[in-house]
């Protein structure tokens, strides 16, 4: 098996990233911000507008990044939230399938390798996860 467990500093450089799925909401946070100038431009006696505009640049600009995933041609890598220094090079190959499971509180990616472990990804957007994934491997999805 390729796919294994690395330190991110070890990850290959001559592979552009295709994908990448991030938790900070960074469209909604200029979707905020437009309709923040809109209501500014409209009615400038009405400091709502400039402060919703403000605040999600100031959301936007200081809020961390969470890297989960990012897609290449031939594999897709998984980031540790907790440890930052560590990731998943998971190469499409040598997935037998992949399931995007809904719980009450959690939402988690399952990929099931062919030598029988699991990697498990926590979710937040089961649109998001699976257009990405049905994108790179669309034939291993778990019915």
């Amino acid at each position: 098996m390729r796919s294994k467990e690395l330190k991110t500093y070890n990850l290959p450089m001559d592979n552009p990233i295709i994908a990448q799925i991030d938790a900070k909401p960074v469209f909604i946070f200029y979707l905020i911000i437009l309709f923040g100038m809109v209501l500014y431009i409209y009615d400038r006696s009405n400091p709502y507008g400039l402060f919703l505009s403000l605040l999600a640049i100031v959301s936007l600009m200081y809020t961390p990044r969470v890297l989960l995933m990012e897609f290449y041609s031939d594999y897709l890598v998984l980031y540790n939230k907790a440890d930052k220094s560590n990731c998943v090079l998971i190469y499409y190959d040598e997935v037998a399938s992949w399931n995007y499971v809904r719980g009450a509180n959690r939402d988690f990616l399952i990929i099931e390798m062919e030598d029988g472990s699991e990697e498990i990804i926590e979710g937040f957007s089961r649109q998001i996860f699976e257009s990405n994934m049905n994108r790179f491997m669309r034939d291993k999805r778990k019915k």
